[in-house]
């Protein structure tokens, strides 16, 4: 297939693009900056000059792809870039036979108050940092009939390579002897490692029914849980540090709240794709993830 790309230098884009590539998919990816088009070429995919906020200088070649996959994340206030994207990328995909995939997250669920909810949970309270997410969710939901496919992916908290909030526990872990998380603890991530996710995207592209995909490995870890494991794999013996939430907001803002939620998500859907994770816990793939990022850092 012919997959257009957003957000393809990001984390989770490069992993997709390398997935996407090894399976004989031709990707051509947007890009920004010149100085990127070099990394793209190295995972196999063609560059495109453009900028996301001007979708003239892209929409002809997300109009001629068989696949489009919205992959760029936006945290701005309300998410203005996401929002001008998304309406492009449905136009360049309307009134066709394609299939578009929209990046959300698992945030937009908000906190589940201990309970383990499947793809159809609901978005009624969602974490103020990605609020205006849900707007977009259903955008792309009621963009899934006639002949184009129109998939919403939820990734969970992501790891693996060389980013996702485990790092800034590794980092921790390495500089201070002990791996910092916000809060307590005791609240739960839904995790998924990056390559399990690309995975899913592919999966999702080449035979998924669209709809709402939640991504995640299926255990859901505690995160004093989370940050041993991270601290063990560094070599901290399994020592750890609290952050309080206040001081987190002093240095994360918003992002420090959406990191304590009490998260347990599963979902149906991937499997019935006939995808399965790799890395089925963060507990057991902490030190392969602890080497991958000790590796990115060189």
């Amino acid at each position: 297939m012919d997959v257009f790309i957003t957000g393809g230098t990001g984390f989770i884009g490069r992993a997709i693009i390398a997935e996407l590539c090894d399976a004989g998919h031709r990707v051509t990816a947007l890009n920004r900056t010149a100085d990127k088009a070099g990394h793209l070429r190295a995972l196999g995919a063609e560059p495109h000059a453009g900028d996301l906020l001007d979708p003239a200088t892209y929409a002809a070649e997300a109009g001629a792809a068989d696949a489009v996959i919205h992959a760029a994340f936006d945290y701005s206030a309300a998410g203005a870039g996401d929002v001008a994207a998304l309406e492009a990328l449905l136009d360049a995909t309307a009134d066709r036979e394609a299939r578009l995939i929209y990046t959300s997250g698992c945030w937009v669920v908000g906190d589940t108050g201990g309970a383990v909810l499947d793809d159809d949970a609901s978005t009624d309270r969602p974490a103020e940092i990605v609020a205006w997410r849900v707007d977009q969710e259903r955008k792309v939901l009621r963009a899934n009939s006639g002949d184009r496919v129109a998939t919403v992916i939820r990734p969970g908290v992501v790891y693996g390579r060389t980013g996702g909030l485990t790092a800034r526990m590794f980092q921790s872990a390495t500089r201070d002897g002990a791996a910092e998380h916000i809060g307590d603890g005791s609240n739960h991530w839904s995790m998924i490692h990056v390559e399990d996710l690309a995975r899913l995207y592919r999966a999702a592209m080449e035979r998924g029914p669209g709809g709402v995909t939640q991504a995640v490995d299926g255990e859901s870890l505690t995160v004093s849980a989370v940050a041993e494991a991270a601290s063990e794999a560094a070599g901290a013996e399994g020592r750890t540090e609290a952050l309080p939430l206040d001081a987190a907001r002093e240095k994360l803002g918003p992002v420090a709240d959406a990191m304590c939620l009490d998260q347990r998500l599963e979902s149906s859907s991937a499997r019935s794709l006939g995808w399965e994770p790799a890395h089925v816990s963060f507990a057991r793939a902490a030190p392969r993830a602890f080497e991958e990022w000790r590796v990115s850092r060189r």
